[in-house]
């Protein structure tokens, strides 16, 4: 099972959202707003889902590695709605509606899933989702994306970044015990893929046309590091637990978990001067890997 904490941490997000930049950076930029402006929305619908499934579980930890994977959900989701208000911010009031008609449909989607849907379903979709997030979280942390200055919203992406390669196991194992189907984990979890990644693309087409701009993001090597990783989750023998997590992470998750326990109620600036020296953290965390010892 993993070894999940709840770190309840409240960000605030001061600083206005600079969307004055070079195509290229636009290009890479409007694509982590649009998903973003999705988690008020999924996440809430990823807890409802693990509350139905935890009248199925018949293990006990994995049953409390759901509730707390629930609750670490909560936390990312209220941080990104006040992050949020910040996007809209940045945008003119016409750009305003149409993105919150867009939050509007996602969330409709997300109720009648809810309402409708089957468990097998919505636990394959919480899966599919998990496994292609996880996957993009670890290829941001190899890569140390969001050490860079032009990624906005500051420590929320570290932290959420850390947690979701915390977590990464709950979701495929609730519906392993649950379902436990690859066919159907297949099929409906490209489906949930396809669904979210459609909505992103919507969000941050909405918001190239606030500002009358076509940017086009280049392929990196973050995203061929991602798509390595994406592909090997359509295995039938992939299995989140053996993932080999990159270094700093377990560091970034220590320092976030050290703020939580020293200011429980505090609300602290999402700035990225602290996610530098996290970096650091996971600079010293990999030569201490290469060399084969401790410093």
């Amino acid at each position: 099972m993993a070894d999940i904490t709840v770190r309840r941490i409240r960000f605030s997000f001061d600083e206005p959202i600079d969307l004055a930049v070079p195509d290229e950076v636009l290009g890479a930029m409007l694509p982590i707003l649009g998903l973003s402006m999705t988690m008020p929305y999924l996440e809430p619908y990823l807890i409802r889902t693990m509350k139905a499934a935890q009248q199925e579980i018949r293990d006990e930890a994995l049953g409390e590695d759901a509730r707390r994977f629930s609750q670490q959900e909560g936390h990312h989701y209220r941080n990104h709605a006040a992050f949020n208000e910040g996007i809209r911010a940045a945008f003119g009031e016409s750009t305003q509606r149409e993105l919150r008609a867009l939050e509007a449909t996602l969330d409709a989607d997300y109720q009648r899933y809810t309402r409708e849907r089957s468990l097998r379903f919505n636990l394959a979709y919480a899966e599919g989702f998990e496994a292609m997030t996880c996957a993009l979280a670890l290829a941001m942390a190899e890569h140390g994306v969001f050490r860079e200055p032009a990624v906005p919203g500051g420590e929320i992406w570290p932290w959420h970044m850390a947690e979701e390669i915390e977590h990464r196991t709950v979701a495929f194992q609730v519906y392993e015990h649950v379902v436990g189907s690859y066919p159907y984990r297949v099929l409906a979890g490209g489906f949930a893929q396809a669904h979210y990644a459609g909505f992103i693309r919507r969000f941050a087409r909405c918001m190239a046309r606030g500002l009358g701009r076509r940017p086009r993001r280049a392929v990196s090597a973050v995203g061929r590091s991602a798509l390595r990783r994406y592909l090997r989750t359509w295995s039938p023998w992939y299995d989140p637990a053996r993932i080999e997590v990159p270094a700093g992470v377990q560091e970034l998750l220590d320092r976030y978990g050290r703020l939580a326990e020293q200011s429980a109620g505090r609300v602290h600036p999402a700035g990225g001067a602290t996610w530098v020296q996290a970096e650091g953290a996971q600079r010293d965390a990999g030569e201490r890997s290469r060399s084969g010892g401790t410093r």
